[in-house]
């Protein structure tokens, strides 16, 4: 086995691996030893595991669907950098399909098309790290931006999908391509429709992200936009890239994980907005003079600018802190707007059907590659970053 790739010795395949192109794959090139999507920890074993033989003791491995009782473990998705849906092969054909295990109904286990082969799963994931790199037939996309690069780049990564013959039977349980309700799976539509979205904003002067004109007005309506008057900015509110944006760009008035205060014409410090009770139990932040209320998150937390230097932070009513949750007005401008797009394509692609966490994982890894606050690594059990943690609310439906 090489640094980058797992190799299987020819002599550990199991001979239900009949599939000559299968057979030379992964006893030559192989598949990636380390990818943010795909982990193949079997393989990387030697080994791989027929699917009755993950069942749980005492489950009925007569339950399964014939065609899925004949398939083989050889990775899993990735969630949160931990293992997920099983990745699961077919011997005989070469063809790769992702599975919920449910290890004591084996009766519920159903398949999901994921690649046409062995061949077409790597080069599916070297592109996918061709794109985040800028590299390879992504190149000429570098440094460019706006809404028009945006469609170019998710069309340019579905054809990576869709150029591969993902053929007309072979698929077992999980019928024919033509019975699909898109060609394409959509752990794949995933990456190419909601990776791109980074593309739309360049490094902007002051602020972190220089948005197209009229980003947010296309996107919301010119009528759900909300530009505050330059006297209504509290004279806390030194940092003049934030002030320009809030009277220039505004922010959409539509509550989409983030909502202005209903008058937008009296944003306050907390200091100013804060109660007797407040001052009496001295329970605000120290530097609650220079943090402006500018409206709300969903569970209850309020969002505060720092005057003097535009960060953004989510504060608890009645607690004395605040945690950094965007680095700045434009990121929380991106972050409602790729929020929104991501809404309108799972209305017609249905991402979050199988693929929940795989989406959330996907938005995460966009916004923290504009938004360098947004996103950082937690530093302990308690730590609570909003946006990784709101996106993978699967139970509360946020995607």
């Amino acid at each position: 086995m090489s640094a980058t790739s797992i190799v299987v010795p020819a002599h550990a395949l199991p001979a239900s691996i009949t599939h000559e192109a299968t057979r030379r794959r992964l006893t030559g090139p192989g598949l990636p030893a380390e990818h943010g999507l795909i982990r193949f920890g079997p393989l990387a074993e030697s080994r791989v595991v027929p699917v009755p033989d993950l069942l749980a003791e005492g489950a009925d491995p007569g339950k399964l669907d014939p065609y899925i009782a004949d398939l083989l473990l050889i990775g899993h998705l990735r969630c949160e950098e931990y293992d997920a849906q099983e990745v699961v092969l077919d011997g005989a054909t070469g063809r790769v399909f992702t599975m919920y295990l449910f290890e004591g109904s084996p009766g519920l286990i159903d398949v999901i098309p994921l690649a046409p082969s062995v061949d077409a799963l790597a080069r599916f994931l070297a592109h996918v790290d061709d794109f985040r790199l800028m590299r390879g037939r992504f190149a000429a996309l570098a440094v460019r931006t706006g809404t028009a690069v945006v469609a170019e780049a998710s069309a340019l990564l579905m054809s990576v999908f869709s150029d591969e013959d993902w053929g007309h039977d072979g698929w077992g349980s999980a019928g024919t391509p033509s019975a699909w309700g898109h060609p394409i799976p959509a752990f794949w539509r995933i990456a190419a429709l909601i990776r791109p979205l980074a593309l739309v904003a360049g490094p902007g002067g002051g602020l972190r992200l220089d948005l197209p004109t009229g980003l947010l007005d296309e996107e919301f309506g010119p009528d759900q936009m909300v530009r505050i008057e330059p006297s209504a900015l509290p004279a806390a509110l030194v940092h003049e890239p934030t002030r320009r944006f809030l009277t220039e760009v505004g922010l959409p008035k539509v509550e989409l994980m983030f909502g202005l205060w209903r008058d937008e014409s009296l944003l306050r410090t907390l200091a100013e907005l804060a109660t007797p009770m407040d001052e009496d139990s001295c329970r605000m932040p120290a530097d609650a003079d220079n943090l402006v209320g500018l409206g709300s998150l969903i569970h209850d937390f309020e969002v505060v600018i720092d005057g003097r230097t535009g960060l953004l932070s989510y504060h608890l009513y009645g607690d004395d802190t605040t945690t950094p949750v965007n680095a700045d007005i434009s990121t929380l401008a991106f972050t409602m707007w790729m929020y929104s797009r991501e809404q309108r394509l799972d209305e017609e692609h249905d991402f979050t059907q199988d693929f929940y966490h795989q989406l959330a994982d996907t938005m995460a890894e966009v916004l923290s590659s504009v938004d360098p606050v947004a996103c950082l690594p937690s530093t302990g059990e308690d730590d609570y970053c909003y946006w990784p943690e709101v996106f993978h609310d699967e139970a509360g439906g946020v995607l």
